[in-house]
């Protein structure tokens, strides 16, 4: 069945959106990745036979085009980061972007699975909380609310007769991630950690890139799944617990405290330098709030229906941190992380010519 259904994928470059790539691409799926003309698409140099379409999420006209021949998407296209210059992004890529694949996908009569965020749920008390659960009257990031927005819209299309399913990851770790937490992770195998902003008492729940992936996919081989919501989370721990568990794991010492006024004099000082040169800061005020709000789901739906399998964050965590340790070794003459290592598809080209690009 795998060898006959194509697959598009939104956001394939990002964290999740690799893993999930790699893993179609070794069982025999037929794939087209829509990215940007700025798409790091690195980690699939060696993949001959995954098609590109490269367009903007926002462009009704270049979805349309992109979704010829395609069987089901997997739409993961957001914009995640927690500062942007110019916030029409947000509204741009999460709202818009997702109504556009909706819409198209209505029309054509293609599955979607999206992937959304349990941000799209709100925060919540220190209990659990199932797909039921919405609180939208709290949303510090731009992120969270367009995400919201975009989780009300998916389910309006629904109701529309959209064949599709929506999936509500926690906050999703794993070798690869340079988002926010990855950043923390990273800086503390590395030994640069600031430390913990206030109690770092909230509850946060951690979900392994591998068992959303494979949750994903079997989602994916069973059509009769549809117009359902699935949180994908893991182990329900305090910020702290997290954060020492990083620390013990990697042999460093546990982060120090420091008040959550402290933190926020430096989340204000790091927009300040983010207006002047245009890149995002490292932290926000804005960021610094969502910490001390508890995120704890419960993934007992997909538990029972897709059978899905949470690894035991300290298993995660280890082989994780492995990952870091490896990355750094291999990288330690290099002053950022991540330089020199960016293929766009154009470049790609350049050097394989049986690479298919689409517009």
């Amino acid at each position: 069945m795998s060898s006959r259904k194509k697959v598009l994928i939104t956001g394939g470059t990002g964290f999740i959106g690799t893993h999930l790539v790699k893993k179609l691409y070794d069982l025999g799926y037929k794939l087209r990745l829509f990215v940007r003309e700025s798409s790091d698409v690195s980690p699939f140099k060696e993949f001959n036979n995954i098609e590109y379409f490269i367009g903007d999420i926002a462009d009704a006209e270049d979805i349309s085009r992109a979704t010829e021949g395609i069987d089901v998407i997997f739409h993961l296209a957001a914009y995640v980061a927690i500062w942007a210059k110019n916030k029409s992004i947000y509204n741009e890529t999460n709202i818009k972007g997702t109504e556009n694949i909706a819409k198209i996908a209505l029309e054509k009569n293609i599955r979607v699975l999206y992937v959304s965020s349990f941000t799209a749920l709100g925060p919540t008390p220190r209990e659990p909380v199932d797909e039921s659960y919405e609180k939208d009257d709290e949303f510090y990031l731009e992120y969270e609310r367009t995400k919201f927005e975009a989780k009300k819209l998916f389910e309006e299309y629904f109701e529309k007769g959209l064949n599709g399913v929506v999936f509500y990851p926690g906050i999703v770790y794993g070798p690869g991630d340079f988002n926010i937490f990855g950043e923390m992770l990273y800086d503390i195998v590395r030994g640069k950690f600031l430390g913990c902003p206030g109690k770092g008492d909230s509850i946060a729940c951690f979900s392994y890139v591998d068992d959303v992936v494979n949750a994903m996919i079997s989602v994916l081989e069973n059509e009769d799944i549809t117009h359902e919501g699935f949180i994908l989370g893991g182990e329900n721990i305090e910020f702290i617990d997290y954060l020492n568990m990083i620390a013990d794991i990697a042999g460093k010492k546990q982060p120090r405290h420091f008040p959550m006024s402290f933190a926020k004099l430096y989340g204000w000082l790091c927009e300040v330098g983010a207006k002047i040169t245009g890149n995002i800061p490292y932290i926000t005020r804005n960021t610094l709030d969502t910490f001390e709000l508890n995120r704890a789901y419960s993934s007992k739906k997909a538990q029972e229906k897709l059978n899905y399998q949470i690894t035991p964050l300290k298993k995660g965590l280890e082989e994780t941190i492995q990952w870091y340790k490896e990355y750094i070794d291999k990288n330690s003459k290099n002053k950022h992380k991540k330089k020199g290592g960016k293929i766009t598809v154009n470049k790609l080209v350049e050097n394989n010519k049986e690479i298919k690009v689409l517009r």
